[in-house]
């Protein structure tokens, strides 16, 4: 069997990516969704653990965007902006 050239390598790697991202956005937008309404309810006590764990999803929310940020400047795409 034939060895993928590096382009369909990176093709393969980039569809899986974009795959991911789709799914990953919708999970977001739902979530988004759901806190938003909870915002707008009278919260039960909101326990020190879920404070912990709600810093360590942004933390790793913001890593996921430099890192995608730095992958579109490797590719040598323009970089994406955000709509105000």
């Amino acid at each position: 069997m034939e060895e993928p050239t590096p382009a369909e390598v990176i093709h393969a790697a980039l569809e899986g990516l974009l795959e991911i991202i789709a799914t990953s956005s919708e999970d977001l937008r739902l979530f988004h969704d759901a806190i938003s309404k909870a915002r707008l309810t009278p919260l039960p006590s909101f326990p020190r653990a879920a404070v912990v764990l709600t810093e360590s999803i942004v933390k790793r929310l913001t890593k996921v965007d430099q890192e995608l940020e730095e992958l579109v400047i490797a590719l040598g795409v323009p970089r994406p902006t955000r709509p105000k």
